[in-house]
Formats: structure tokens, C-alpha cells, sequence
């Protein structure tokens, strides 16, 4: 054994070993928050800093859970750096804690001849834990990854039936399954889904509420109608996130006319046979990030069953130019008195890394982190939801890329998540306080979900935001809310109140907030009935509206491709195809003016933009995903940038074109919408865009939330800032009340003036630029 190795491996056996959980103290003591916040800051550095192979293999969601209670009870400085050794130096040998104005200890030594040896260290593009993703991926140089995780494809297997039989029918789906994971986000589900004519969807459940993480052996259904059109029945397993799970007889079975369950022929239910690649025969396996393998110990029944797990694959070579150098270490201040330092690069070689973790401390640490884990699975305890804080605060804090455009402390902020996560009494108040957290980033894309908290059950009307008032534009209850009510108070609050109040919990710019408030006001839980204050004919009404789980309503009814008026085409752009358009393109281009509606969301359909364009689009560089390997985002390496290159098509759109857009429009829209204002490819009347654009990048918590976030920095393709500024219209709209009384679609009309005046060679803003 080296010197180098002989040495770490006692500084570990010196340590204080004893992993006895100890009672946390009152929530109100200064010293457990600070205890929290050093604990927060070191797991952020370990984890995705650290390249050790210990930390690799590390359970990181349990790991928060069970760190955080252990750190809480510590009453000083010296029992906070032994608890932290204890937790920390099994994973990662190498790192080193000393006190605030204390002389730093000599770093630990590297082998004067490194011949033969490989360095390891992280490099982020952007945050995965991979390398699967085309956006975002984590990998550690010349070591093992995790090659399932930075996508967000599953390890998915399918099969199909032909569902002509089955029309009108009731349908289960039934299979056993066991599993092998852990932490937020990592489980198993089962799927069914209806196809019906014109590839529309029917019936449809892939079982994420609850999904399934149990260790045993249970048998789970799905029961489903199929429609009358419907063309094949498609099913399957898959696994999300890392792990491994087992699935074993697969049953279709058709409900017959005297109600009992009659089998349907499927092809190698059991996983008996095997196809030439080794795979299950009969079945269609996806994502490259996973294995497929037919195991024949522990079936449930017969000789074999299909266990889907995530792939484990050697990374050699660089994702980008730029890594930590040998001796490269962060050292940081991490609270509660304390220094760190942890090494950013490590060596290798054949046998593992030069300086290993001690493996005896390391299994005992592990058994403690799952008895914990298991023990202590929801938020109703303290732990879990400290660990929900401490994970998301470190996601945001080294990945998160529009800090430079909000003004957050984000570093109090994990005060403050923390002293309210200890003091929450429900799994409700920390639902609200981690959406608080994630909304003081202004991400349009940033929220926390949670199958059972989340608010489902809505008022039943469309509203929107007029002359400073809510107002109701559409009602699934016609005999309690009409078109033009204004609501002036909910449950006996004030409306704008209300609108405030969920403000607070909602990430974004100003008009994304509003958008969601609108929509989720009055939401609840329950199907209670909302109680009301409206105004209506200058009368003040009292009334009582049940709430709905599913409110979906359409203010004005239109095809989604049709000539408005002689010469004038309308094109809904939130729900028409390209296939749709592109039947109608003729006519479109040789419109004597074109009014596209992008209130909304894109419906798959930019190919429109190539119509609209003269020449090829030569903006390549307005998504850009971060290229980082020092924590904190410091000294970012690079960015890898893209566009979309879009050709340019014909036929040519001609006549004179307005967009109609608002602040519902988010995301893919503000894409679409950023080639409309960078070319002037037309006017745009209405209001800006919600101001949140780039791929979404989720992650899960322990507990069973979820949060999604924006992963990349989206600009302009001039450059300048789109966060939260969005899309702005060179024709600014508002809506009236009176209006909507009447039943007009007021930014139609004026979008409508805007096009009539091609003819009389009138040109705006709007007007088209030639890409250079």
C-alpha cells in the first residue's frame, strides 16, 4: 500500500465513528440553522464536485435525509466537524475540514510520478448525472457514469395489440413488479395507452401517482375503456431515473358481457423467451441509457423475468476543453466556524482511485443512511424536508443560469428555507414553503409538484386580468358565471388580494405570475364549492360555484386554419398541425394578409417561420448551456450554443402578417416568437410573453415532489436579455371589459386593422428584415 494511502486511510480510522443518530434541538436555535447551512454547503461541493467513486455511488437523496439529522444536534464547532467527518470522509478520503482562523492543515500529498495513472474530475454541461442527454449532462473523466440519468427518457418497454376487438370494451392491464431504488425520482411504473383514428389519444395512465418503488414482489393494474375508433392497444414498464426493477406476468384481459375479466393474446407475457440480441422477444425496448437483460434467479413465476436497469459505462476523453488540474481544490467558508477543502481532481488506476474511501466505514455508513432513509419516508418528518431544502438550494446554487438577471440573496434564502422548513407543522406548509423558495429565482418554468398537495380543483371559468379587475371570459356553468362578470372577492377575500397572495408562491416575471394566479384562483384541494362576490349589470351578486378538476375552456370558437375575411387567412397557432397549415399554404402565401394566434402554446407547428423567412436563418447562438467545473458557478469554462437553422421555404408568405400573442406564451412560444421580433417577420399586438424560455431540467425530492426549472440561458438572438423580459409587441393591446361583455376578440380586431393595411402599403415595426 502507498504512503499516500496508508495516510488517508488513518486520518479516516481517527475519526469519530459513532453513528448514533442524536435528538435534534429546538428549530429556534441559532446553532441548528447554522449547523444546516454548513451541512448544505458541503454536500452541494461533495456531491457534485467530489469525483470520487465512493461519492459516485452514493444514494445522495437518503444521504441529505439522513445527514441533516445527524448534523442538527451538534452544540459547537468541534462535534459539527466530527459529525461532518463522519459523514462526509467515507465518500470522499480526501477532503478536509479546519476551523475559521485556524492555519490550514497540508493538503494531502500527490504521488510525485503519475505514470500510468488517470486523472478523474467533473465536468457539467449544464446538470445531468450522464451522459444520455442531448442538453444537459454530468460525467466524471476516465471513470465510470451513470449513463440513464441527464435524460429524460426512461428505460421504456412496449408492445401493441390491434384494438378492433376491444372497441367499447373495459381493459386491464396487469403485471408483478419489485424494484431496487432509492431517492426522489427513481421508480418504476407500468403503462397503458389507447390509440384511437387520426393518431388521436385515448385512454391513457402511466401510474405516477403513486408510482411504484416497493422491494417485493406485487402484482399492480390499470383498468381502461377503449374508444370507439380505436386503432391498437400499447402497454409496457419502464424505469425512471437509476436503479433497477424487475416486471413479470404481463396480462391484457377484455371485460366480457357477463362482467368477468377474459384473457387477451399477447406475445411472451412472461419474459420466456429471448430475442437474438438478448432482450425479451415480442417487445420494443428504449433509451440507450438502460440495460434489458432477462434474469433467470428471483422470477416470480416461470424460469425468467425482464429487470430494466440503468447503465453504468467507462467515460473516456472530454465533453468540452477545460478540467481541474491535479492538486486543484474549493475552499470555502461553510459556516458554523468552519473551513473546507475539497479536491476537485483525483487519480486512478487500474484498480480504483489511488486514495480509497475506507470500506468498512463506508458499508456501516450505508446501512445507517438506509435505515434512516426507509424509517423516515414522508414529510411529516423533519429530516425529509430539510433534505428537500438542502438539495434544491444546491441544484440552483451551482447550475442555475439566470442569477446574473434577478436579484435574489440566494444565500439567505437557504436561511430562510431552512428555518421554515423546520418549523412547518404539514406536508401543506413545506409544499408552500419549497414553491416559495423556487419563486424567488423568477423562473417561468420553476415550480414544486406534488400529485397530492397540488391545488387540482379550480373554479370552472377562464379569467383574465382587465381594466385592474378579474373578469371572466368563458364559464363551464353558464348559470352561475357569465362572460363579463367580474369577481370581486373568493371565499370572502378581496380578489386582488388572492391574486397577490398566490403571487408569493409563484415563480416568474410579473405577467407570468398573473397568468398562473388567474388560473389557479380559488383553487383547492377538495371539490368544496367557492363562494363568490361578483359584479354583473352593476349589480352585486352572491354565488356559489363547485369547484372542477378539469377545467378546460375555449373563449372563441374558430377552425384553426381558415380565410377570415376575403383575402385574410387566420391560423390558430396553439392547436392547428403543420400538416394542417400545410394544406392551406398556398392560400396562406398568397394572402393578401395572414393573422397567426400564438396565445398559448405551439402545437409542433415552427415550421411556419421557414414560410415567413427570405433566406436561411443564420441565428445560431441564442440557447446556451453552461460548461462548468468549479462549484458556485465560478469561472464558467464556456458555453455550447445553438439555435434552430431554420431553411427557408416555399411557398413564401407574401402578404402582410400580425401575431397575436400575450403572456400565456411561454417557453417553445417565446422560441417560435423570437424569430418573429429578431427577422420583423410581422407586427405583434397584444401583451409580452411570459419570458421564460429553455428546456426544462426536473428533478425529484425525497417525499414524492417534484421540481422543474429552466436548465440553459436563453437570450435574444441579438444577444440581450430575454428572462423575464420576454417577447415585447410592436403593437401593445388591451383588452376591456365592456369588450368581453360583448363578446369581441379585441386584439383579433386589431391585428385585423393591422393586416387590412397591406394593401394601402402601410409598414410598421413589423416590418420584414432580410437575415444577413
Amino acid at each position: 500500500m502507498s504512503s499516500i494511502r496508508r495516510a488517508v486511510l488513518a486520518l479516516t480510522a481517527a475519526v469519530a465513528t459513532s453513528l448514533t443518530i442524536p435528538e435534534p434541538i429546538s428549530s429556534q436555535d441559532p446553532r441548528t440553522i447554522e449547523n444546516l447551512r454548513a451541512f448544505a454547503k458541503l454536500y452541494g461541493y461533495v456531491k457534485y464536485f467530489h469525483p470520487s467513486d465512493a461519492a459516485f455511488e452514493t444514494d445522495w437523496d437518503s444521504f441529505a435525509v439522513y445527514g441533516a439529522e445527524r448534523v442538527m444536534g451538534a452544540s459547537d464547532t468541534e462535534e459539527l466537524r466530527g459529525v461532518l467527518e463522519d459523514l462526509f470522509l467515507p465518500l470522499a478520503p480526501t477532503v478536509q475540514l479546519y476551523a475559521v482562523g485556524e492555519p490550514p492543515p497540508p493538503p494531502i500529498e500527490t504521488p510525485a510520478d503519475t505514470a500510468g495513472l488517470l486523472l478523474v474530475a467533473w465536468q457539467h454541461q449544464g446538470l445531468g448525472v450522464g451522459t444520455q442527454s442531448p442538453v444537459y449532462s454530468s460525467i466524471r473523466l476516465n471513470r465510470r457514469n451513470r449513463m440513464s440519468a441527464g435524460s429524460n427518457a426512461p428505460g421504456i418497454v412496449t408492445q401493441a395489440v390491434d384494438a378492433t376487438s376491444l372497441r367499447g370494451k373495459q381493459i386491464k392491464l396487469s403485471a408483478f413488479v419489485r424494484t431496487a431504488v432509492s431517492g426522489g425520482g427513481n421508480q418504476a411504473q407500468l403503462w397503458l395507452r389507447v390509440d384511437r383514428a387520426d393518431q388521436q389519444l385515448g385512454f391513457f395512465d402511466n401510474m405516477d401517482d403513486p408510482p411504484i418503488t416497493a422491494a417485493e414482489w406485487q402484482q399492480y393494474e390499470i383498468v381502461g375503456d377503449v374508444a370507439d375508433d380505436a386503432s391498437r392497444i400499447v402497454f409496457g414498464c419502464f424505469l425512471l431515473g437509476s436503479g433497477a426493477a424487475w416486471f413479470d406476468e404481463y396480462q391484457i384481459s377484455v371485460r366480457g358481457e357477463g362482467g368477468a375479466w377474459e384473457p387477451v393474446e399477447i406475445t411472451n407475457p412472461g419474459f420466456e423467451q429471448a430475442a437474438e440480441s438478448g432482450g425479451p422477444a415480442g417487445w420494443r425496448s428504449g433509451s440507450q441509457g438502460y440495460e434489458y437483460v432477462l434474469e433467470t434467479e428471483g422470477a416470480h413465476s416461470g424460469s425468467q423475468s425482464l429487470v430494466v436497469r440503468d447503465r453504468v459505462d467507462w467515460f473516456a476523453g472530454q465533453m468540452f476543453e477545460g478540467r481541474p488540474g491535479l492538486g486543484e481544490t474549493v475552499e470555502r467558508e461553510i459556516g458554523a466556524g468552519l473551513m473546507a477543502r475539497v479536491p476537485l481532481a483525483l487519480l486512478s488506476d487500474s484498480s480504483g482511485m489511488v486514495v480509497p474511501s475506507d470500506d468498512e466505514k463506508r458499508r456501516e455508513l450505508r446501512r445507517e443512511i438506509a435505515a434512516v432513509a426507509s424509517a423516515r419516508a414522508t414529510v411529516d418528518e423533519v429530516s425529509v424536508r430539510v433534505a428537500g431544502v438542502v438539495i434544491t438550494w444546491n441544484v440552483f446554487q451551482h447550475f442555475y443560469p439566470y442569477f446574473d438577471v434577478i436579484d435574489t440573496d440566494w444565500d439567505e434564502e437557504l436561511t430562510t428555507a431552512l428555518r421554515q422548513a423546520l418549523e412547518d407543522e404539514s406536508a401543506q406548509d413545506f409544499y408552500r414553503t419549497m414553491n416559495r423558495l423556487v419563486a424567488t429565482l423568477h423562473d417561468g418554468h420553476g415550480r414544486v409538484i406534488h400529485q397530492a398537495l397540488s391545488p387540482g380543483m379550480r373554479i370552472p371559468a377562464r379569467l383574465e386580468w382587465v381594466e385592474r379587475q378579474v373578469v371572466v371570459t368563458a364559464s363551464a356553468d353558464t348559470g352561475v358565471l357569465q362572460r363579463g362578470d367580474v369577481i370581486v372577492s373568493v371565499d370572502g377575500v378581496p380578489a386582488e388580494e388572492t391574486l397577490l397572495e398566490r403571487e408569493r408562491y409563484i415563480s416568474g416575471s410579473p405577467q407570468w405570475r398573473r397568468y398562473r394566479s388567474l388560473m389557479e384562483l380559488g383553487a383547492s384541494r377538495d371539490s368544496a364549492p367557492a363562494d363568490l362576490v361578483i359584479e354583473r349589470d352593476g349589480a352585486t351578486l352572491e354565488v356559489a360555484v363547485a369547484r372542477s378538476g378539469n377545467v378546460q375552456l375555449t373563449e372563441f370558437a374558430r377552425p384553426n386554419v381558415s380565410e377570415i375575411e376575403a383575402g385574410i387567412y387566420y391560423v390558430n397557432l396553439d392547436n392547428a398541425e403543420m400538416a394542417e397549415i400545410a394544406e392551406h399554404m398556398a392560400e396562406i402565401a398568397q394572402a393578401t394578409g395572414v393573422v397567426f394566434d400564438l396565445r398559448g402554446y405551439p402545437n409542433g407547428n415552427h415550421g411556419v417561420i421557414s414560410h415567413l423567412l427570405e433566406r436561411p436563418d443564420t441565428s445560431d447562438s441564442w440557447m446556451h448551456v453552461a460548461q462548468m467545473i468549479y462549484p458556485d458557478q465560478e469561472d464558467i469554462v464556456g458555453w455550447r450554443s445553438a439555435g434552430w437553422n431554420l431553411p427557408a421555404l416555399e411557398p413564401h408568405i407574401e402578404g402582410m402578417v400580425a401575431f397575436i400573442t400575450d403572456g400565456r406564451a411561454i417557453s417553445y412560444a417565446e422560441s417560435f416568437m423570437g424569430f418573429i421580433e429578431h427577422y420583423r417577420l410581422g407586427e405583434i399586438v397584444g401583451q409580452p410573453t411570459a419570458g421564460a424560455n429553455g428546456n426544462v431540467n426536473p428533478f425529484g425530492l425525497p417525499g414524492g415532489f417534484r421540481v422543474t426549472w429552466t436548465g440553459m440561458k436563453v437570450t435574444k438572438h441579438d444577444g440581450s436579455q430575454h428572462h423575464l423580459v420576454g417577447i415585447q409587441p410592436t403593437i401593445p393591446m388591451e383588452r376591456t371589459i365592456q369588450g368581453i361583455r360583448e363578446g369581441r376578440d379585441e386584439l383579433l380586431e386589431r391585428a385585423l386593422e393591422v393586416v387590412r393595411g397591406a394593401g394601402s402599403g402601410e409598414q410598421g415595426a413589423g416590418s420584414r428584415e432580410t437575415p444577413s
